[in-house]
């Protein structure tokens, strides 16, 4: 049942009467309508029933979307981001390729096979859908199918996902905090960084899931498929020829180049390696394996980083000033709160700045990757492929974006204005 334009508009007005107690104001009911592809950027929908509804494809970002009657309701390519989605019923609800970046879903009701349809179960249908910092803590998930969807840095603390399909979904810092995930499918799943202390995994298949640096105290992992699972490699698991050189550089920086040596390890294999909070300014790791190391709070200052793979490693927090990331790969990595921003270069006597270094990423991938609240001020991003990264909050003053790709590029209106894009990344669809 379609509704012409009019009749949404005193629908909406009618319904916004009914929560501000207006005499004559009425719940809108929504039930089996086809809103497909509108746009309803932050349009208050609150308690509203919406059953069966076809909102495919529309623009609903930062709608309030809070407590309505959602169940088995088309949202599949729909734009939910930042939308208010608490306590909704979302019962057998199509979401999938949905893109619900930093929505609120606490607390929502996203069970499969609770409303039966045409005597059959509904399932709810959460593939390939985007969650990225979204809040679903507390959210029942039960049996839904999240097969290849993103929840990076998602708080589904105390969430259900019992029997949930999560098969290669990417869950790296997630908050999974006493969540219930007894028999859920995790097998190729992305837990880099996440949180599972205190979860129940009993019977999980964990086959070939990425753990490194996964929090696990206190997890129930009774009975689960852990075969072929990536978990950090130790400091102590690299060569000695490898240790050394890391031994070395950490003389050659607390000396200050008088004793030890500059680490050199051009195409060296760190993946997966655990190295937080290492000092490593000056190194060259030029065309380094660094896929899926852990790097949260490193100095790597004026390092040579080029055509190194960081691919799905972890940066949160790294001082990376000055660094030369020219060509690397850090599709899907973690940068939240780095510093990219310019080194200064000083003269040999300490005294006055003689210039200041910018970041180079120029033609890096930086698909997918997390960069919000980053400093990238001055930094060289020229022809850098940014599709579907999350740039919220982060300080791009007077960087080089030029021939840069910024497809679904998450980014606050005022940094998609000043780099001239009409409409905001993040309310497209690809």
């Amino acid at each position: 049942m379609s509704m012409s334009s009019g009749s949404l508009a005193y629908t909406l007005k009618r319904h916004q009467d009914f929560l501000d107690g207006v005499e004559g104001g009425k719940r809108a009911n929504l039930a089996g309508v086809i809103l497909s592809g509108l746009n309803l950027d932050g349009v208050v929908l609150r308690t509203a029933v919406a059953t069966g509804a076809d909102l495919s494809r529309s623009l609903l970002v930062g709608a309030d979307l809070s407590f309505m009657d959602l169940t088995r309701a088309n949202l599949s390519l729909t734009n939910l981001t930042r939308a208010n989605l608490f306590r909704s019923d979302l019962k057998g609800a199509k979401l999938r390729g949905a893109r619900l970046l930093q929505a609120n879903l606490g607390e929502a009701d996203l069970r499969s096979g609770d409303a039966a349809v045409d005597g059959r179960d509904s399932v709810t249908d959460l593939r390939d859908s985007r969650l990225e910092r979204s809040n679903l803590a507390k959210a029942d998930l039960s049996r839904a199918q999240m097969a290849s969807s993103s929840a990076i840095s998602a708080d589904l603390e105390g969430a259900i996902l019992i029997d949930t399909d999560l098969t290669g979904a990417k869950l790296a810092d997630a908050n999974l905090a006493s969540a219930q995930l007894a028999g859920a499918n995790l097998e190729l799943a992305d837990l880099s960084g996440a949180d599972l202390s205190g979860a129940s995994l009993a019977g999980c298949n964990l086959r070939g899931a990425r753990l490194t640096g996964a929090r696990l105290e206190n997890a129930d992992l009774t009975g689960a498929d852990l075969s072929d699972t990536f978990s950090s490699r130790q400091l102590e698991s690299l060569g000695i020829d490898i240790q050394k050189v890391l031994l070395d550089h950490e003389q050659w920086i607390a000396s200050n180049g008088s004793r030890g040596r500059r680490a050199i390890l051009r195409g060296a294999d760190l993946s997966d390696v655990h190295l937080e909070g290492r000092n490593f300014n000056g190194a060259s790791l030029a065309h380094a394996n660094l896929r899926g190391a852990l790097l949260n709070r490193c100095t790597l200052l004026l390092a040579d980083l080029s055509g190194a793979d960081l691919s799905y490693a972890s940066l949160v927090m790294a001082d990376l000033m000055g660094a030369n990331l020219s060509g690397a790969n850090l599709s899907h990595a973690r940068l939240r709160q780095a510093n990219l921003g310019p080194a200064t270069i000083w003269r040999p006597d300490g005294q006055h700045a003689t210039r200041l270094w910018a970041v180079n990423l120029s033609g890096a991938d930086l698909s997918h990757a997390d960069l919000s609240s980053a400093n990238l001020k001055e930094a060289n991003l020229k022809g850098a492929d940014m599709s579907e990264a999350d740039l919220t909050d982060a300080d791009i003053e007077e960087a080089d974006f030029q021939d840069a790709v910024l497809r679904n590029t998450l980014l606050n209106a005022e940094a998609a204005k000043a780099l001239g894009v009409v409409r905001r990344q993040d309310d497209k669809q690809s």
